[in-house]
Protein backbone atom coordinates (compact mmCIF):
# COMPACT_ATOMS: atom_id res chain seq x y z
CA UNK A 1 0.00 0.00 0.00
CA UNK A 2 0.79 3.53 -0.43
CA UNK A 3 0.57 6.21 1.66
CA UNK A 4 -0.84 9.86 0.46
CA UNK A 5 -0.43 12.44 3.03
CA UNK A 6 -2.57 15.50 3.21
CA UNK A 7 -2.28 18.74 4.35
CA UNK A 8 -5.62 21.13 5.50
CA UNK A 9 -4.89 23.44 1.98
CA UNK A 10 -4.21 19.89 0.02
CA UNK A 11 -7.00 18.41 1.61
CA UNK A 12 -9.24 21.75 0.39
CA UNK A 13 -7.79 21.46 -3.63
CA UNK A 14 -9.58 17.28 -4.08
CA UNK A 15 -11.06 17.41 -6.98
CA UNK A 16 -12.83 14.65 -9.39
CA UNK A 17 -11.50 15.77 -12.59
CA UNK A 18 -14.11 17.67 -15.18
CA UNK A 19 -12.19 15.81 -18.23
CA UNK A 20 -11.74 12.24 -19.15
CA UNK A 21 -7.73 11.26 -20.04
CA UNK A 22 -9.36 9.43 -23.10
CA UNK A 23 -5.54 8.01 -23.96
CA UNK A 24 -5.51 6.58 -20.86
CA UNK A 25 -9.12 4.94 -20.55
CA UNK A 26 -7.71 3.50 -23.92
CA UNK A 27 -5.08 1.66 -22.37
CA UNK A 28 -6.99 0.69 -19.67
CA UNK A 29 -9.19 -1.24 -22.39
CA UNK A 30 -6.18 -2.53 -24.03
CA UNK A 31 -5.34 -3.71 -20.65
CA UNK A 32 -8.69 -5.62 -19.93
CA UNK A 33 -8.83 -7.03 -23.46
CA UNK A 34 -5.43 -9.00 -22.71
CA UNK A 35 -6.94 -9.91 -19.36
CA UNK A 36 -9.69 -11.44 -20.75
CA UNK A 37 -11.50 -10.04 -17.90
CA UNK A 38 -14.59 -7.55 -17.31
CA UNK A 39 -17.18 -9.99 -16.63
CA UNK A 40 -21.16 -9.81 -18.70
CA UNK A 41 -21.24 -5.88 -19.37
CA UNK A 42 -17.56 -5.73 -21.28
CA UNK A 43 -18.51 -9.43 -23.46
CA UNK A 44 -20.65 -7.71 -25.80
CA UNK A 45 -17.38 -5.52 -26.49
CA UNK A 46 -15.02 -7.88 -26.84
CA UNK A 47 -17.35 -10.01 -29.46
CA UNK A 48 -17.43 -6.72 -31.44
CA UNK A 49 -13.85 -6.33 -31.97
CA UNK A 50 -13.41 -9.54 -33.04
CA UNK A 51 -9.93 -11.05 -33.71
CA UNK A 52 -8.39 -8.89 -36.15
CA UNK A 53 -4.35 -8.72 -37.06
CA UNK A 54 -3.82 -5.42 -35.04
CA UNK A 55 -5.29 -5.66 -32.38
CA UNK A 56 -4.21 -9.40 -31.74
CA UNK A 57 -0.25 -7.95 -32.00
CA UNK A 58 -1.62 -4.94 -29.62
CA UNK A 59 -2.80 -8.02 -27.12
CA UNK A 60 0.17 -9.64 -27.75
CA UNK A 61 2.52 -6.61 -26.29
CA UNK A 62 0.05 -6.18 -23.53
CA UNK A 63 0.51 -9.16 -21.98
CA UNK A 64 4.45 -8.75 -21.63
CA UNK A 65 3.99 -5.17 -21.53
CA UNK A 66 1.90 -3.40 -19.16
CA UNK A 67 -0.50 -0.78 -20.96
CA UNK A 68 -0.50 1.30 -17.37
CA UNK A 69 2.54 2.02 -16.68
CA UNK A 70 4.65 0.47 -19.08
CA UNK A 71 2.91 2.26 -22.78
CA UNK A 72 1.66 4.47 -21.02
CA UNK A 73 5.58 5.95 -20.22
CA UNK A 74 6.08 6.11 -23.68
CA UNK A 75 2.65 7.86 -25.10
CA UNK A 76 3.51 10.78 -22.38
CA UNK A 77 6.73 11.31 -23.20
CA UNK A 78 5.33 11.72 -26.86
CA UNK A 79 3.50 14.92 -24.89
CA UNK A 80 0.07 12.93 -26.16
CA UNK A 81 -2.48 13.42 -22.65
CA UNK A 82 -5.94 14.55 -22.59
CA UNK A 83 -4.92 17.59 -23.78
CA UNK A 84 -4.45 16.92 -27.03
CA UNK A 85 -6.95 14.52 -27.96
CA UNK A 86 -10.30 16.32 -29.21
CA UNK A 87 -13.85 16.37 -27.45
CA UNK A 88 -14.80 13.23 -29.31
CA UNK A 89 -11.87 11.38 -27.50
CA UNK A 90 -10.24 11.36 -31.22
CA UNK A 91 -6.16 11.40 -31.27
CA UNK A 92 -4.17 13.73 -32.52
CA UNK A 93 -3.75 14.20 -36.29
CA UNK A 94 -1.62 11.11 -37.39
CA UNK A 95 0.06 13.49 -40.28
CA UNK A 96 1.83 14.98 -37.13
CA UNK A 97 5.35 15.82 -37.84
CA UNK A 98 7.34 13.67 -35.57
CA UNK A 99 7.91 10.26 -35.97
CA UNK A 100 6.11 7.78 -33.13
CA UNK A 101 6.99 4.51 -32.38
CA UNK A 102 4.68 1.75 -33.76
CA UNK A 103 3.32 0.76 -30.32
CA UNK A 104 1.89 4.48 -30.26
CA UNK A 105 0.36 3.92 -33.97
CA UNK A 106 -1.02 1.08 -32.75
CA UNK A 107 -2.57 2.16 -29.93
CA UNK A 108 -4.24 4.98 -32.17
CA UNK A 109 -5.44 1.66 -34.72
CA UNK A 110 -7.12 0.07 -30.93
CA UNK A 111 -8.49 3.53 -29.81
CA UNK A 112 -10.27 4.01 -33.25
CA UNK A 113 -11.65 0.95 -33.35
CA UNK A 114 -12.66 -0.23 -30.00
CA UNK A 115 -13.23 3.02 -28.09
CA UNK A 116 -14.26 6.04 -30.24
CA UNK A 117 -17.35 4.51 -31.91
CA UNK A 118 -18.54 3.85 -28.36
CA UNK A 119 -17.03 7.15 -26.45
CA UNK A 120 -20.66 9.11 -26.68
CA UNK A 121 -21.99 6.14 -24.38
CA UNK A 122 -18.42 5.66 -21.93
CA UNK A 123 -18.47 9.35 -21.63
CA UNK A 124 -21.95 9.71 -20.08
CA UNK A 125 -21.49 7.04 -17.57
CA UNK A 126 -18.24 8.62 -16.73
CA UNK A 127 -19.39 11.83 -16.35
CA UNK A 128 -22.14 10.31 -14.42
CA UNK A 129 -19.81 9.12 -11.89
CA UNK A 130 -18.50 12.13 -11.48
CA UNK A 131 -21.94 14.15 -10.62
CA UNK A 132 -22.58 11.42 -8.51
CA UNK A 133 -19.27 11.88 -6.35
CA UNK A 134 -19.76 15.61 -6.36
CA UNK A 135 -23.20 14.76 -4.50
CA UNK A 136 -21.41 12.74 -1.71
CA UNK A 137 -18.46 15.68 -1.68
CA UNK A 138 -21.56 18.63 -1.26
CA UNK A 139 -23.37 16.24 1.32
CA UNK A 140 -20.35 14.94 3.73
CA UNK A 141 -17.26 15.98 2.70
CA UNK A 142 -14.35 15.57 1.20
CA UNK A 143 -13.43 12.62 3.49
CA UNK A 144 -16.83 10.95 2.51
CA UNK A 145 -15.59 10.84 -0.79
CA UNK A 146 -12.44 9.62 -0.46
CA UNK A 147 -13.32 6.59 1.68
CA UNK A 148 -16.02 5.40 -0.51
CA UNK A 149 -14.15 5.59 -3.49
CA UNK A 150 -13.20 1.99 -3.71
CA UNK A 151 -13.17 -0.84 -0.57
CA UNK A 152 -9.02 -0.92 -1.35
CA UNK A 153 -8.76 2.44 -0.42
CA UNK A 154 -8.63 3.43 3.29
CA UNK A 155 -9.29 6.75 4.44
CA UNK A 156 -7.73 7.64 8.15
CA UNK A 157 -7.22 11.43 7.97
CA UNK A 158 -5.48 12.78 7.40
CA UNK A 159 -3.83 9.76 4.96
CA UNK A 160 -5.36 8.01 2.57
CA UNK A 161 -4.33 3.98 1.70
CA UNK A 162 -4.07 3.20 -2.11
CA UNK A 163 -2.72 -0.06 -3.91
CA UNK A 164 0.61 0.06 -5.27
CA UNK A 165 4.06 0.17 -4.95
CA UNK A 166 6.19 3.43 -4.29
CA UNK A 167 7.00 6.02 -2.14
CA UNK A 168 4.68 7.41 0.24
CA UNK A 169 3.60 10.78 -1.38
CA UNK A 170 3.11 14.35 0.86
CA UNK A 171 0.58 16.63 -0.87
CA UNK A 172 1.39 19.93 -0.01
CA UNK A 173 -0.56 22.88 -1.57
CA UNK A 174 -1.95 20.92 -4.83
CA UNK A 175 -4.68 18.53 -3.61
CA UNK A 176 -4.86 15.29 -5.10
CA UNK A 177 -6.83 14.56 -8.71
CA UNK A 178 -9.59 11.88 -9.22
CA UNK A 179 -10.64 10.61 -12.05
CA UNK A 180 -13.40 7.40 -12.71
CA UNK A 181 -12.59 4.85 -15.24
CA UNK A 182 -14.56 2.48 -17.03
CA UNK A 183 -12.52 0.07 -18.27
CA UNK A 184 -10.76 -0.17 -14.60
CA UNK A 185 -13.04 -2.54 -13.39
CA UNK A 186 -12.80 -5.22 -11.60
CA UNK A 187 -9.26 -4.08 -10.77
CA UNK A 188 -7.33 -1.95 -8.18
CA UNK A 189 -7.34 2.16 -8.31
CA UNK A 190 -4.21 3.31 -9.83
CA UNK A 191 -2.02 6.35 -8.89
CA UNK A 192 -0.40 8.07 -11.23
CA UNK A 193 2.03 11.53 -11.58
CA UNK A 194 4.29 13.22 -8.77
CA UNK A 195 7.41 12.70 -10.67
CA UNK A 196 9.39 14.81 -12.21
CA UNK A 197 7.18 15.29 -15.21
CA UNK A 198 5.61 17.66 -13.19
CA UNK A 199 2.13 15.64 -13.61
CA UNK A 200 -0.40 16.25 -11.08
CA UNK A 201 -1.21 13.62 -8.53
CA UNK A 202 -4.07 11.56 -10.00
CA UNK A 203 -5.62 8.06 -8.53
CA UNK A 204 -8.00 6.81 -11.24
CA UNK A 205 -10.80 4.49 -9.45
CA UNK A 206 -13.26 1.87 -11.29
CA UNK A 207 -16.56 3.21 -11.60
CA UNK A 208 -18.79 0.87 -10.87
CA UNK A 209 -19.67 -1.51 -13.92
CA UNK A 210 -23.42 -2.14 -14.25
CA UNK A 211 -24.52 -5.32 -16.20
CA UNK A 212 -27.55 -4.01 -17.35
CA UNK A 213 -25.74 -1.54 -19.56
CA UNK A 214 -24.19 -4.39 -21.68
CA UNK A 215 -26.50 -4.00 -24.47
CA UNK A 216 -26.83 -0.30 -24.58
CA UNK A 217 -23.20 1.01 -23.87
CA UNK A 218 -21.84 -0.64 -27.36
CA UNK A 219 -23.88 0.84 -29.31
CA UNK A 220 -22.68 3.66 -31.24
CA UNK A 221 -25.97 5.03 -32.01
CA UNK A 222 -28.35 4.05 -28.90
CA UNK A 223 -31.27 4.21 -28.67
CA UNK A 224 -31.97 5.65 -25.33
CA UNK A 225 -30.10 8.61 -27.15
CA UNK A 226 -32.69 9.08 -30.05
CA UNK A 227 -36.16 8.68 -27.16
CA UNK A 228 -33.96 11.70 -25.16
CA UNK A 229 -33.89 13.81 -28.57
CA UNK A 230 -37.96 12.79 -29.25
CA UNK A 231 -38.85 13.67 -25.66
CA UNK A 232 -37.21 16.78 -24.84
CA UNK A 233 -36.05 17.72 -28.51
CA UNK A 234 -32.55 17.85 -30.17
CA UNK A 235 -31.06 20.79 -29.26
CA UNK A 236 -32.29 21.03 -25.51
CA UNK A 237 -30.69 17.20 -25.28
CA UNK A 238 -28.04 18.78 -26.27
CA UNK A 239 -27.52 21.38 -23.66
CA UNK A 240 -28.47 18.80 -20.91
CA UNK A 241 -25.37 16.69 -22.06
CA UNK A 242 -23.50 19.95 -22.11
CA UNK A 243 -24.54 20.44 -18.49
CA UNK A 244 -22.54 17.25 -17.60
CA UNK A 245 -19.81 19.55 -16.50
CA UNK A 246 -21.17 22.60 -14.59
CA UNK A 247 -21.10 25.75 -17.45
CA UNK A 248 -22.31 29.31 -17.69
CA UNK A 249 -25.43 30.33 -19.57
CA UNK A 250 -22.84 31.47 -22.11
CA UNK A 251 -20.44 28.69 -21.95
CA UNK A 252 -23.89 26.59 -22.69
CA UNK A 253 -24.81 28.35 -25.66
CA UNK A 254 -20.70 28.01 -26.67
CA UNK A 255 -21.10 24.78 -26.32
CA UNK A 256 -24.57 23.38 -28.43
CA UNK A 257 -23.68 26.70 -31.23
CA UNK A 258 -27.29 28.76 -30.01
CA UNK A 259 -27.55 32.11 -28.97
CA UNK A 260 -27.06 33.26 -24.71
CA UNK A 261 -30.67 33.74 -25.23
CA UNK A 262 -31.79 30.77 -26.38
CA UNK A 263 -29.50 28.72 -23.93
CA UNK A 264 -31.32 30.84 -20.89
CA UNK A 265 -34.46 29.62 -22.57
CA UNK A 266 -33.73 26.18 -22.55
CA UNK A 267 -31.87 25.83 -19.46
CA UNK A 268 -35.11 27.54 -17.71
CA UNK A 269 -37.07 24.74 -18.84
CA UNK A 270 -34.95 21.54 -17.70
CA UNK A 271 -34.69 23.43 -13.96
CA UNK A 272 -38.42 23.61 -14.25
CA UNK A 273 -38.31 20.05 -14.80
CA UNK A 274 -35.77 19.14 -12.07
CA UNK A 275 -33.26 18.30 -14.68
CA UNK A 276 -30.72 20.89 -13.98
CA UNK A 277 -30.06 23.55 -11.20
CA UNK A 278 -28.64 26.70 -11.21
CA UNK A 279 -26.26 29.02 -8.62
CA UNK A 280 -26.83 32.70 -8.90
CA UNK A 281 -23.11 34.63 -7.31
CA UNK A 282 -23.23 37.84 -8.22
CA UNK A 283 -23.76 38.42 -11.83
CA UNK A 284 -23.14 34.92 -12.29
CA UNK A 285 -24.83 32.27 -13.09
CA UNK A 286 -23.93 28.39 -12.94
CA UNK A 287 -26.04 25.23 -14.03
CA UNK A 288 -25.27 21.71 -13.26
CA UNK A 289 -27.12 18.79 -14.04
CA UNK A 290 -28.72 16.65 -11.21
CA UNK A 291 -29.32 13.32 -10.68
CA UNK A 292 -32.71 13.35 -12.10
CA UNK A 293 -31.24 14.90 -15.30
CA UNK A 294 -28.25 12.24 -15.20
CA UNK A 295 -30.07 9.18 -14.94
CA UNK A 296 -32.43 10.65 -17.90
CA UNK A 297 -29.41 11.49 -20.22
CA UNK A 298 -27.74 7.73 -19.43
CA UNK A 299 -31.31 6.31 -20.08
CA UNK A 300 -31.40 4.71 -17.20
CA UNK A 301 -35.22 5.63 -16.19
CA UNK A 302 -36.77 2.27 -16.47
CA UNK A 303 -34.50 1.08 -13.42
CA UNK A 304 -36.12 3.57 -11.58
CA UNK A 305 -39.79 1.91 -11.74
Amino acid sequence: MRRIYFTPESLSQTRVLPQVDHIRESLFALEELSLGGGGPVFKPWRKKLGNSGNIRALVRLAQVVRPVPDIDQVVRRLGLDARSTSEDGDFPDMSAPRERPQVVQDLEEFHRIAIAPYWKAISKRLHADRTARGQIMLSDGVGKLLSTLHPAIRWDAPILEVPGNGDDLKLESSGLALAPSLFLAGRPPVLSGGGSDGRPVTLIYPTRANPEWADSLWESKGGAEHALHALVGRTRASVLEALTSSCTTTEVGESVGISSAAASQHTSVLRTAGLITTLRTFNKVQHTITPLGVALLNGDMADRN
